[in-house]
């Protein structure tokens, strides 16, 4: 699978279409006699960058200082999220007559149709673009390893990635993460186990390390002896008198203070039933109080003495009527009243003897305290209680240590079986790693005069890393790129000699320092690849080669009137 152009468009304008071709494909600036004008920050870089944004990054790069992060470059960023929304396609060929396009926007509102898009099928979100990438780049499933783990082997868009020709995750790629991703770019192709071991390796070192914080200060052995022990003790401290509370001076006070306790309980539960009763009575009272209260006399007066007029016979007067009436209620709030009084009588009797107990259970308690043999069945009861809560905590370390290495064993277990798969699948990954030296070796020797190969081996913790053989103690930086491109490039070779359907091109950047006669050959390599190589670079870092050479292999060129985005 190839690059066949990168289209970047704002709104329904077409701003720059690159299309590149098989074999090299150089981003240069433009030749100029003008010594003020450099080739630096024309967009070079950023084209390569743009095609990662495709292949899924978060696109930061293109406007942020790599190593300032604060440092933006506000006029790229403006032009990236204005009110047009810009639009980058990337467009492929699969080299079986189909092809595919990556369309992202940087206006990624739900709206906007081409916020992620891969061929005809629009997606939610980044995590569902990335997935489709993924499997069209890879044609494989899963999620390990994960696309922007896979992206930095074919879009090395600085010098620090192109200085780490097999570590380049960088600082945030770890042990498993990297045995993953050689696994699978060297053929070895069970998803699921590539998926697991990462995750198992991070639940044993958890594990791991909860169990040595567990045991830091006392191991298994001797926290099962301590249980032993305090099991002992804990046994024949409950066993004893002070303990059971079967001494006779204990005993007596403590019968006295519960009859104490029953006769106080049940005159409490008196109390409690007159209290009820009185706080019922000047309930009564006051609601007695409160209906006469609300009468209005003057309106039944009058509404009476009507009636008087149509009825002669009523043999009472108001006043005589309304003096019964009083009477009346008065007769029934005194009856009431003189209730209340007999009940609160007999409250304040039950109050005398309740605290008369309540003194009583005091002294009792009192005496007991005092005595020596409270005292005893006390510190027998304390030193019991410790012992059980120092019990309890070491059959909790016990049983998490156990635990632990229940937990540690089955992970172990798990992770020996899919290194079972990988077994079974190392001697396919040999053969690919022979096939791939083949190419690496030759193009190695070419353009430093040293061969190279690599290798993996088993780690001490059962792992599977791949390694270089050595290139000496003082590499230089240029050397390392070299050894970088003639990893790429025979990566490619690779992928075809195995009719492995990943991509074959790679994008480089900051070749500049590798030695000419390098970097010609290089390139010269390149030019006849049966894949890509996108570099970009600053014109007068070429070597001295034909001009009709850099002619036919540049895509694009760039200068200070014209620059990637036109700004």
């Amino acid at each position: 699978m190839q690059l066949e152009h990168l289209t970047i468009r704002r709104g329904a304008t077409v701003v720059r279409t690159i299309t590149f071709k098989k074999g090299l494909n150089l981003i240069l600036d433009k030749p100029t006699s003008q010594k003020t004008q450099s080739g630096n920050n024309l967009g070079k870089t950023t084209v390569l960058r743009l095609i990662d944004f495709c292949l899924g990054s978060d696109g930061d790069d293109i406007w942020q200082d790599s190593e300032f992060k604060r440092s933006i470059n506000r006029d790229v960023y403006d032009f990236l999220h204005g009110a047009t929304p810009i639009t980058v396609e990337l467009a492929l060929e699969s080299g079986r007559g189909d092809g595919h396009l990556f369309v992202r926007s940087f206006n990624a509102k739900k709206s906007d149709p081409n916020a992620f898009r891969t061929n005809k099928d629009n997606h939610k979100n980044v995590t569902e673009y990335r997935a489709a990438v993924r499997s069209i780049l890879f044609n494989a499933g899963g999620t390990k390893p994960t696309l922007r783990q896979l992206c930095p082997k074919f879009v090395r868009s600085s010098p620090q990635i192109m200085g780490k020709t097999l570590k380049f995750l960088g600082d945030y790629g770890s042990e498993a993460d990297y045995e993953a991703l050689h696994l699978f770019l060297f053929g070895f192709f069970a998803v699921d186990v590539l998926e697991e071991r990462p995750r198992l390796q991070t639940q044993r070192k958890k594990l791991e390390r909860d169990l040595q914080a567990l045991t830091r200060t006392r191991d298994e052995g001797e926290i099962e002896q301590l249980l032993l022990h305090l099991q002992s003790e804990v046994q024949d401290l409950s066993l004893s008198s002070q303990a059971r509370g079967e001494v006779p001076e204990i005993a007596t006070h403590a019968d006295r203070v519960s009859e104490i306790r029953s006769r106080a309980a049940s005159i409490a539960a008196s109390l409690g039933r007159v209290e009820a009763e009185v706080n019922s009575i000047h309930l009564a009272v006051e609601e007695l109080q409160s209906e006469y209260a609300d009468i209005d006399r003057q309106t039944i007066e009058r509404i009476y003495k009507e009636a008087q007029r149509y009825i002669p016979k009523l043999q009472h007067d108001w006043n005589e009527l309304t003096e019964f009436i009083q009477n009346l209620r008065g007769r029934k709030e005194r009856f009431l009243q003189a209730q209340a009084s007999d009940l609160e009588e007999k409250a304040t009797a039950l109050r005398i003897e309740l605290e008369a107990l309540q003194a009583q259970e005091k002294t009792e308690i009192g005496a007991l305290m005092k005595s020596r043999a409270f005292n005893q069945a006390l510190e027998v009861r304390a030193d019991l209680q410790d012992r059980l809560k120092r019990l309890g905590s070491l059959e909790q370390d016990i049983a998490d240590i156990r635990e632990l290495k229940t937990q540690i064993g089955n992970v172990a277990n798990r992770l020996a079986a899919t290194k079972e798969q990988i077994e079974k699948g190392k001697a396919k990954l040999r053969e690919n790693v022979a096939i791939f030296n083949r190419y690496f070796s030759k193009l190695s020797k070419e353009l430093y005069g040293e061969e190279y190969l690599l290798h993996f081996d088993e780690t001490e913790r059962g792992s599977v890393a791949f390694r270089l053989s050595s290139v000496g103690s003082n590499v230089g930086s240029g050397k390392k790129m070299s050894q970088t491109a003639a990893f790429d490039l025979a990566y490619i070779d690779f992928l075809r000699a195995t009719r492995t359907p990943f991509p074959t091109f790679v994008c480089h950047d900051g070749l500049e320092s590798i030695h000419g006669n390098q970097l010609a050959a290089l390139l010269q390599i390149a030019a006849t690849l049966n894949g890509q190589l996108i570099v970009a670079t600053l014109r007068d870092k070429l070597p001295a080669m034909q001009k009709t050479f850099i002619t036919d292999n540049t895509v694009l060129e760039l200068s200070q009137d014209d620059k990637l985005f036109g700004l």
